[in-house]
C-alpha cells in the first residue's frame, strides 16, 4: 500500500491522484529551471548549461511514470525554449565580461608602454589616448569591478600629464578622478589609500594646496590606518606640520573598531532596548522643556554614545549615534556654542558610516549633518557636498525634497541687514556681457567640464558644453549676516550635468571661493560662482566646441600701470635741464621703471593652432592615372607657426631674454588658455604667430595685430578664422572688444605692434620683392583677450598665395621674420628705457 500511494497512475487520467502527480511533476521541474537558470549560466557557460537543462527533459521521456504524450510534447517544447534563452543569455553575459576584461588589460598594457618610454611619456596625445581607453572601459560597465580601477588609471594618466605640462587643469582633472576612484573602491581594497595619497600629493605639489593635502592625508589615516600608504602619509603630515600648515597638526583619527554584523532587533538584549527607549523619551522631553541644563544634555549624549559603542546592540548602535547628534544639536541651539554643533556633525557622520548601505536612516544622517553645517556652522561647501551625495545615492529617499529645498535656498538672494550696504555693493559690480541672441536649440546639451585659470587680479572660468545653448546670468548681493560675499549664477537652458562632472570645483585664489554646479530642474543646469571679492565680470562665448567664458576681476584690478609710491618718488633725484645723469641716478631710475612694469625680461611665444586644429591649409590638386582629381595638404599653418616659434625663441634667448612657449609640440591649446598661461607665468610680452589666408590666391602681405576694433570686413573675416567662429557672428565680438580694450594694455600693444611691423617689413624687403605692408591693425582676436601685458599677433604671410607659401616653407624666410620681430621688441624696450636717461 505504501508503494501504491507513492506512485502516479497516469493511465487513469481522470483520477484525482494522477492529475495531482502530473501537476506536482510540472511544478518541480519549473522550479528547477527558474531556480538554477542564473547559476547555470554563470558557473557552467552556455554549452554545459544547455546540456544540463535538456537532460531532465530526456529523462522524462524514459521515466516509467512519464506524462501523457500530448502533455509531454508541450512540456518538452517549453523546456527547449527555456534552454535556448539560457544559452544566448549566458553567452551574451560572459562575452560582455570578457570584452571588458580584455579592454582593461589592453589599456593597462598601453599605459605601461607609454610610462616606460622616455619619448612617449612626454607626448600629451599619448596620455590622452591612454585616458580615452580607460574611459571606454569605465563606460562599458560602470558597476563592474573594473570601473574603479579604470578611474584610477584615468587619474594616473592626467597625473603624468600634469607633471609634464605643469598645467593646473590637468592636475585638477587627476585629483577629481582619484576622488571618484576612492569613492568606488571598497574600504578594504588595497588601492583605495593609494588614491587618497596620490590625490594629496598632487594638491600639494601641483596645486599649492597644502591645507587640502593635509586634510586628505588625515582622512587616509582615519579610513585606512593599516594601509601601505599610512606610513608615507604620517611622514608627509610631519613635514607639512614643520612648514606651519595648520591642518597638518590635527591628530589623526583613532583606528576604527572592526565592523559589527547587524543582528535583528529581536535578538538585541532587552536591557539595551530598555535603555535606548528611555533615552529617546528623555530627548523628546528635553525638546519640550526649557529648564534643561547643559549637564543634563551632556549626560544624555553620553548615554547615546555608550550605546553606539556597545557590541551586540545591532541597529540600536547607529540609531543611538544619530540621537546623540540630535542631542548635541539641541544643546547647541540653547548654548549657541560652535563646538556643540561640531560634535553634532561628528555624530551624524559616525551614524551614517555605521548604518548598513540599504538602511533608510542614512539619508536622514546626511541631511541633518548638512543642515547643521549650513545653518549653524556656515560651512556651505560641506553642506553642498553632503546634499549632492544625498541626491545621488538616495534618489528615492524621504529626504530628497528637503535637500532640494536647501539647495535652492543656498542660491536664493537673502535680505541684507543694511540697505545702504546692499546698494553700495551692487553698484560696485560692473557687468560686461556679450550681446546674445536667442538661438534655436535641439536636444539636451551636457555640461561636460568646468575649467578655471587664475591670474594676479582676475580669474577665468570656462564652461564646456557639447552643443550651443541659451543661458542667463544673475548676480546676488553680498550677505554679511550669513558670511556670504557676491554670488553669480548662470542658468543653462536645456542642459544636464555630465556624468563625470565634479559637483564642486575649489578655487581659493583670492577672487573666487569656488564654483558649484547642480541640476536646478529637469531641463536647467545651474552654475554658481562664490566670490571672495568682485568688482566686475565679463562673459562671452566661443564656438567649436561651444563654451562659455567668464572673466572675473577682483578688487584692485586696474589697467593702468602702478602709481609710483611716495618712497620711490623720494629715491628719484630731481633732474635739471642739461644735466647728464650719473650712474647711480640711472640705476635708481631703472629700478623705478621696473616697479612700474616698464621693463621686461620674460617673453611668451604662442604658436597658433595645433593638434586637431591645423589652421589655414595649402592644398595641391593632382590627377591619378585615370584622370581623376585629388588634393593633398602640402602646408599646414600649425606646422609653420611652431617652426617659427622655435626659431624666434632661440633668437630671444641669445639676447638674454627668458622665453616661454604655449606649446612646443603638435597639440591643441584652447584659445582662452593661451593668454592665461602668459599671465600665470608672469610674462612681460605675449607674441602669437600665425599665417593668413584668403579666398583670392592673389592676396598677399605682412601684418601685425593688437586687441582692438576691426576697421573693415577683411579684418573681421580674419578674426573669425582665428577665433574659429561663424563669420556671420563675428560682428558680435566687436562689442566684446569695446568692453575689453580699456581693461588691457591697448596703448602699449599698439606701440609694440607698430614697431614690430615696421622692422619686419623693412628687413624682408631687403631680400624679397613684392612684400606688401598692411600695417599694424586692431582686431578682436580672442587669443589676445585677457593678456595683462603688451600682446600682439603676427601674420607672417598668406598661406593661400603661391609665392608667399613657398616663403613660409623656407627656414631662411622664417629666420628673417624672427629677426624683424626681435628688432621691433628691442626698439620697444629702448623706447621705455629712454625715460631713465
Amino acid at each position: 500500500m505504501a508503494g501504491e500511494a507513492g506512485t502516479c497512475d497516469v493511465q487513469t487520467g481522470g483520477s484525482t491522484r494522477g492529475d495531482t502527480c502530473q501537476d506536482l511533476q510540472k511544478c518541480v521541474y519549473a522550479g528547477y529551471v527558474l531556480c538554477n537558470l542564473n547559476d547555470l549560466c554563470v558557473f557552467h557557460g552556455p554549452g554545459r548549461s544547455l546540456l544540463y537543462l535538456i537532460t531532465p527533459a530526456v529523462f522524462m521521456h524514459i521515466h516509467p511514470y512519464r506524462l501523457p504524450f500530448a502533455e509531454r510534447k508541450k512540456t518538452v517544447f517549453l523546456m527547449l525554449l527555456f534552454s535556448v534563452f539560457c544559452f544566448f543569455f549566458s553567452f551574451q553575459s560572459s562575452a560582455q565580461a570578457a570584452t571588458q576584461a580584455k579592454m582593461y588589460q589592453e589599456a593597462v598594457a598601453q599605459f605601461q608602454r607609454v610610462e616606460k618610454s622616455s619619448s612617449l611619456s612626454k607626448r600629451r596625445d599619448m596620455w590622452t589616448s591612454v585616458h580615452s581607453r580607460f574611459k571606454r572601459v569605465l563606460s562599458k560597465n560602470p558597476s563592474s569591478s573594473y570601473a574603479p580601477k579604470a578611474l584610477y588609471f584615468m587619474a594616473r594618466s592626467y597625473e603624468e600629464l600634469a607633471r609634464n605640462s605643469w598645467l593646473k587643469r590637468d592636475a585638477r582633472t587627476a585629483v577629481d578622478a582619484y576622488q571618484r576612484a576612492e569613492n568606488r573602491f571598497s574600504r578594504n581594497h588595497s588601492w583605495a589609500d593609494d588614491c587618497l595619497y596620490r590625490k594629496a600629493m598632487l594638491r600639494y605639489e601641483r596645486l599649492n594646496d597644502a591645507g587640502g593635502a593635509a586634510k586628505d592625508l588625515q582622512l587616509l589615516l582615519q579610513r585606512y590606518p593599516g594601509g601601505d600608504k599610512a606610513r608615507d602619509a604620517r611622514q608627509t603630515l610631519a613635514m607639512l606640520a614643520k612648514k606651519g600648515v595648520p591642518e597638518a597638526r590635527i591628530k589623526a583619527a583613532r583606528r576604527p573598531s572592526p565592523p559589527r554584523s547587524m543582528i535583528p532587533d529581536s535578538r538585541v538584549p532587552r536591557s539595551v532596548r530598555t535603555v535606548y527607549d528611555e533615552a529617546v523619551d528623555r530627548l523628546k522631553g528635553f525638546r519640550r522643556s526649557k529648564s534643561v541644563t547643559r549637564d543634563d544634555c551632556l549626560r544624555l549624549a553620553r548615554v547615546f554614545d555608550a550605546l553606539g559603542e556597545k557590541r551586540g546592540a545591532g541597529l540600536y548602535a547607529p540609531r543611538s549615534l544619530y540621537h546623540s547628534g540630535q542631542t548635541y544639536e539641541e544643546l547647541g541651539k540653547r548654548s549657541g556654542r560652535r563646538d556643540d554643533f561640531e560634535e553634532a556633525v561628528v555624530r551624524y557622520q559616525r551614524a551614517f558610516d555605521s548604518f548598513p548601505a540599504s538602511n533608510s536612516w542614512r539619508d536622514d544622517c546626511l541631511y541633518r549633518k548638512a543642515y547643521v553645517s549650513y545653518t549653524y556652522l556656515k560651512k556651505e561647501d560641506q553642506a553642498y557636498a553632503d546634499l549632492i551625495e544625498l541626491k545621488r545615492n538616495f534618489p528615492h529617499g524621504d529626504m530628497v525634497a528637503n535637500a532640494n529645498a536647501m539647495l535652492r535656498k543656498m542660491d536664493r538672494p537673502t535680505r541684507v541687514a543694511s540697505a545702504k550696504t546692499s546698494q553700495k555693493s551692487v553698484a560696485s559690480v560692473a557687468v560686461f556681457k556679450q550681446p546674445r541672441r536667442r538661438v534655436r536649440t535641439t536636444g539636451i546639451a551636457r555640461l561636460t567640464d568646468i575649467r578655471h585659470r587664475s591670474g594676479d587680479t582676475y580669474t577665468r572660468v570656462v564652461l564646456d558644453l557639447d552643443r550651443e545653448i541659451n543661458f542667463e546670468d544673475h548676480t546676488l548681493a553680498p550677505d554679511p549676516k550669513h558670511g556670504k560675499m557676491h554670488r553669480l549664477f548662470v542658468d543653462l537652458e536645456k542642459t544636464r550635468l555630465g556624468k563625470d562632472l565634479a559637483a564642486r570645483v575649489m578655487v581659493k585664489d583670492g577672487i573666487l571661493n569656488g564654483v558649484r554646479a547642480g541640476q536646478n530642474d529637469s531641463s536647467t543646469a545651474r552654475v554658481v560662482f562664490d566670490f571672495q571679492s568682485m568688482q566686475k565680470y565679463h562673459m562671452f562665448t566661443l564656438q567649436n566646441p561651444f563654451r562659455i567664458v567668464v572673466d572675473v576681476y577682483g578688487d584692485g584690478d586696474s589697467p593702468a600701470p602702478a602709481v609710483v609710491t611716495h618712497a620711490a618718488a623720494k629715491k628719484l633725484p630731481p633732474v635739471k635741464r642739461d644735466h647728464k645723469p650719473t650712474y647711480k641716478e640711472r640705476k635708481v631710475a631703472s629700478d623705478v621703471l621696473a616697479q612700474l612694469g616698464m621693463t621686461f625680461k620674460t617673453i611668451m611665444i604662442d604658436a597658433g593652432h595645433g593638434g586637431i586644429d591645423p589652421g589655414a591649409l595649402d592644398k595641391v590638386w593632382w590627377k591619378d592615372k585615370r584622370g581623376r582629381k585629388h588634393w593633398k595638404i602640402r602646408t599646414r599653418e600649425k606646422e609653420v607657426a611652431l617652426k617659427a616659434a622655435k626659431i624666434l625663441g632661440k633668437k630671444f634667448e641669445r639676447k638674454g631674454y627668458r622665453v616661454l612657449y604655449t606649446r612646443t609640440t603638435d597639440y591643441k591649446v584652447q584659445l582662452e588658455d593661451r593668454a592665461m598661461a602668459a599671465n600665470i607665468k608672469k610674462a612681460d610680452l605675449f607674441i602669437s604667430l600665425h599665417c593668413n589666408a584668403n579666398r583670392k590666391a592673389s592676396v598677399r602681405g605682412f601684418e601685425t595685430y593688437y586687441l582692438g576694433k576691426a576697421r573693415n570686413n577683411i579684418v573681421l573675416r580674419l578674426a573669425a578664422k582665428e577665433n574659429n567662429v561663424d563669420p556671420v557672428r563675428i560682428s558680435d565680438t566687436q562689442k566684446i572688444v569695446l568692453d575689453l580694450v580699456n581693461s588691457f594694455k591697448m596703448k602699449e600693444s599698439r606701440e609694440l605692434a607698430t614697431l614690430v611691423q615696421k622692422r619686419c617689413v623693412t628687413g624682408l624687403r631687403r631680400h624679397y620683392r613684392g612684400i606688401k605692408d598692411h600695417g599694424a591693425r586692431g582686431a578682436p582676436f580672442f587669443v589676445l583677450v585677457g593678456a595683462r601685458m603688451p600682446a600682439i599677433l603676427v601674420e607672417m604671410g598668406y598661406i593661400t598665395n603661391p609665392t608667399e607659401v613657398k616663403l613660409l616653407r623656407s627656414t631662411t624666410y622664417l629666420e628673417r621674420v624672427a629677426d624683424g620681430i626681435v628688432q621691433g621688441v628691442e626698439d620697444y624696450r629702448k623706447s621705455l628705457s629712454r625715460v631713465g636717461r
